[in-house]
């Protein structure tokens, strides 16, 4: 074994090393953003890739916002991070807070507005990504319920998104977990 073809393991053992360092780790988290003004919650669905403290991905988010954009800038510095995303139609919303590896809270705002309704607080959860055969909305419309077993399970992804910590909080997103459990269960022909 020559020097240069030594040399050339060893780099290529360096760069193996090294380069599994930097390796960005994609991230999908799912919730609710629950508004200062006390409306209904929107659901959101983050997927983040961090690449050495910047963040980029997409936003998947509900009313008002209604559709799915790309991260306009992120930031990740320690567990603190920074995301802003521009939706179709000048819907613009910024997310600021904690990202651990199994939760991203924090609060919302979106940036130009000043009311009530334009801030508050986020509490998403980390998930795995979706399958091909799963791809369903977890906050779909109650009405496309065919059976108990799926306003069950509707009910329970509603609750699991629930922010813990606050009593106001967690009291109105159950209240809404019950009302929709309860559409649903009429929906399916049950009592």
């Amino acid at each position: 074994m020559n020097l240069l073809s030594a040399l050339r393991c060893l780099g290529f053992v360096f760069l193996l090393a090294f380069g599994s360092a930097f390796a960005s780790e994609d991230k999908y988290y799912e919730g609710l953003l629950l508004p200062d003004d006390f409306a209904g919650p929107i659901s959101v669905t983050v997927e983040l890739r961090d690449l050495q403290g910047v963040l980029v991905g997409r936003v998947k988010a509900g009313a008002p916002f209604y559709g799915v954009a790309p991260v306009r800038s992120g930031e990740m510095s320690g567990e603190k991070c920074d995301v802003q995303v521009a939706f179709h139609g000048g819907a613009a919303l910024r997310l600021t807070g904690t990202c651990r590896p199994g939760i991203f809270e924090g609060k919302y705002s979106q940036p130009g507005r000043r009311d009530a309704a334009s801030r508050g607080t986020f509490r998403l959860l980390r998930k795995e990504p979706e399958r091909d055969e799963e791809k369903r909305d977890p906050m779909r419309v109650i009405g496309s319920a065919a059976s108990i077993t799926d306003c069950i399970k509707s009910n329970t992804r509603c609750l699991s998104t629930c922010p813990q910590g606050d009593y106001n909080s967690e009291f109105l997103c159950a209240n809404r977990c019950r009302t929709r459990f309860k559409a649903c269960k009429a929906e399916a022909g049950q009592p």
